[in-house]
């Protein structure tokens, strides 16, 4: 189990069928009516709606040891000859500069060779968004003439160099990791963390392990600083909440969430609270010196309209956000909650007392079931008028609450007898 990593996605609208997980997945759990996994291990989803979903994921994130891949010249098995592949014609100038490479490393083993090539990829050369290689062999002229490129060009270098050095590889296109947020303790992957890069097989211990060639400056998220920034994460970490706490739960899994979530708005609160109270001190203290009559009163007035300026409009887009969220929309939940909190609280009451006398429902029988087979009047009574107000978003009024109140009394009465 230490070696599984659990990932909850809750995924915009995007126009692919895959999910995204770390590799090596051997768990998936989702609401998709169906699911499949390609001979790479890439997984996709036929989707009742192209709206936001969720799922979650476990992942076997562990790397073989190091001595393990250094010592593996295991044969590949003929499946795998496929990841040796290379064009007809090809500039033989790039397997000149991988022995080159290699041999300049010092290099022997498959494991070493990837090293070597990957940090020759990561030194020698820069990293740009702007498409500049071209020709008829755009990789020779990477290599040779610019020396500069994005993600895609350093991945495709080190997979056409190794198979050249006959080492299985093959180029990977996902997504970096995302920029983290403290606030909501998640990370957010958008667009500007596609990536690309290289996985080696080791036939010992039937693994891909990852390589990336990209220098540093193509490997980095940029975050938002200041306060603006701080604006940002707060804004990203409310839509967070209100995705896992309201969108991709059941209300009965909502109730349950909703002192958690009620907790987490109000830290938010007090740390927007606390930013601002540090620009309100700094305001203070130049409006102090503009009363003291200093030459710069005038520019330190524009400053100080120019700040102000940019806290209302932080603000006003914040609050635009939230609201185009649907939160406000969404506090419907919380008048709700009253209504269904006695039926839920009354049969969670009830399964306790049963379960306190060996009777414990089954996973696959429903509340109804269930009572049914207890063959009590009581219990029935109450399973009755749970589901008609979870389900069916009916009020119990005050007599059947009464009601209810003595049958489980009744229930604990008889329970305590014995």
């Amino acid at each position: 189990l230490e070696r599984l990593t659990a990932q909850t996605f809750f995924l915009e609208p995007v126009d692919t069928p895959f999910l995204f997980a770390a590799s090596r997945v051997v768990a998936i759990q989702s609401a998709a009516p169906s699911l499949q996994r390609d001979a790479e291990g890439s997984l996709t989803a036929v989707r009742r709606e192209q709206g936001r979903i969720s799922y979650k994921v476990y992942s076997d994130t562990s790397v073989p040891d190091e001595e393990l891949l250094r010592a593996d010249a295991s044969p590949y098995p003929a499946e795998f000859e496929r990841y040796l592949q290379l064009p007809d014609r090809m500039d033989a100038r790039i397997e000149d500069l991988a022995q080159d490479v290699i041999t300049a490393s010092g290099a022997k083993s498959r494991y070493e060779k990837a090293r070597a090539i990957e940090k020759h990829l990561q030194t020698e050369y820069g990293y740009t968004l702007d498409l500049k290689a071209g020709g008829r062999e755009p990789l020779s002229d990477f290599l040779f003439r610019l020396r500069e490129g994005h993600c895609e060009y350093f991945a495709t270098a080190m997979a056409v160099m190794l198979r050249k050095q006959k080492i299985a590889t093959r180029v990977v296109n996902g997504f970096q990791t995302g920029t983290y947020n403290s606030a909501a303790d998640a990370y957010t992957v958008t667009q500007r963390d596609a990536h690309s890069w290289v996985e080696v097989y080791f036939p010992e211990t039937d693994a891909w392990v990852t390589f990336d060639p990209t220098p540093a400056a193509g490997r980095t998220t940029q975050q938002s600083a200041g306060f603006g920034g701080s604006l940002s994460k707060y804004a990203e970490a409310l839509e967070m909440l209100w995705i896992q706490y309201v969108v991709s739960y059941d209300r009965q899994e909502q109730r349950s969430l909703a002192s958690t979530l009620r907790n987490k708005i109000s830290d938010y609160r007090r740390a927007i609270s606390e930013e601002l109270s540090g620009l309100k001190t700094a305001a203070t203290g130049w409006l102090r010196a503009l009363t003291g009559g200093s030459p710069l009163k005038r520019f330190q007035a524009i400053l100080l309209l120019l700040l102000l300026a940019v806290l209302v409009l932080s603000s006003v887009l914040l609050l635009r956000r939230i609201y185009r969220l649907g939160f406000w929309r969404g506090l419907w939940f919380w008048q709700a909650e009253g209504k269904t909190a006695s039926a839920i609280e009354f049969y969670e009451r009830m399964t306790r007392v049963l379960a306190s006398r060996g009777i414990e429902r089954a996973e696959n029988e429903t509340p109804l079931e269930f009572a049914m087979a207890v063959e009590m009047p009581e219990a029935l009574k109450i399973t009755e008028a749970y589901n008609r107000v979870r389900y069916g978003e009916q009020a119990l009024t005050p007599d059947e609450i009464a009601e209810i109140e003595n049958w489980l009394g009744s229930m604990e009465g008889k329970s305590s007898d014995k």
